[in-house]
């Protein structure tokens, strides 16, 4: 593990795995199993290098609500600081549009680009959804926003199947409540980021991936996004919800790894 500081402020990040260096840009959202099955997996083929985003984590404690770019930025700062000239880029959820500008704007940083879940622009529905979040976080004790945040993003069976897991997660919320200032100006973020100008400019291959029951990044976004960068691949899996990358690590990873390869 290690550090580094981008624009003021210290970042953690970490790099495991042998092979060429690939770049794993998250959201927020973290589960009963997290994001370790997933990591070890890319790290079969690859040198990953995650971080916690800036304001996160074990990174330093700064204010939140940074535009999506100047969280892409800070992925540049993190290769240079790792030494790495050029990655795959992996993005699911709001790491999309981190990754996203990386491609546009960075393109000779970038060989081979996932888009897991990613979102076009605030629309109608993201805007609802997402201002029905930032009351939940507003308003609800920690324990059943720990609760509502699981249903939004992962679909029931999975947690049916890691029920105990679930349940351990939302007691442990009661020790640390929500930041609900902090929950609001990041989703305010992705609300106001809008990568349709940026898909033309991106000329690496790309693969965009979707779950059929996302209850907060539709598949037309999707869809929209695959229409939208030159030569893109459009999967959609069956199921997963939200955070597929986490409820179908192994299929994930089959289909990513086919791409990549």
């Amino acid at each position: 593990m290690a550090e580094t500081v981008i624009g003021g402020a210290r970042i953690h990040y970490e790099i495991c795995g042998q092979g060429y260096p690939l770049v794993l840009a998250t959201g927020q959202g973290t589960g009963p199993e997290a994001r370790a099955e997933l990591i070890a997996g890319l790290a079969r083929d690859h040198a990953v290098l995650t971080y916690d985003q800036r304001g996160t984590g074990r990174s330093e404690r700064v204010a939140q609500g940074q535009p999506i770019e100047t969280l892409a930025e800070d992925i540049v700062g993190l290769m240079d600081a790792a030494g790495i000239a050029r990655a795959h880029v992996v993005g699911h959820s709001t790491g999309t549009g981190m990754a996203t500008v990386l491609a546009a704007r960075h393109a000779a940083r970038v060989i081979r680009l996932v888009l897991a879940a990613p979102w076009t622009h605030g629309d109608p529905f993201l805007q609802t959804i997402q201002a029905m979040r930032m009351a939940a976080a507003r308003t609800m004790p920690p324990d059943h926003h720990a609760q509502l945040n699981a249903a939004i993003i992962y679909p029931p069976d999975y947690r049916r199947a890691h029920a105990g897991r679930f349940a351990a997660m939302a007691a442990k919320a009661l020790d640390a409540p929500q930041d609900a200032a902090g929950i609001a100006a990041r989703l305010t973020a992705i609300l106001a980021f809008d990568a349709r100008p940026l898909y033309p400019r991106i000329a690496c291959p790309t693969l965009v991936m979707a779950a059929r029951d996302d209850q907060i990044m539709p598949g037309w976004f999707a869809e929209a996004t695959a229409r939208a960068v030159p030569g893109a691949q459009l999967q959609i899996l069956e199921g997963g919800g939200h955070m597929f990358p986490e409820t179908r690590t192994a299929e994930f990873l089959q289909r990513v790894g086919a791409f990549l390869r």
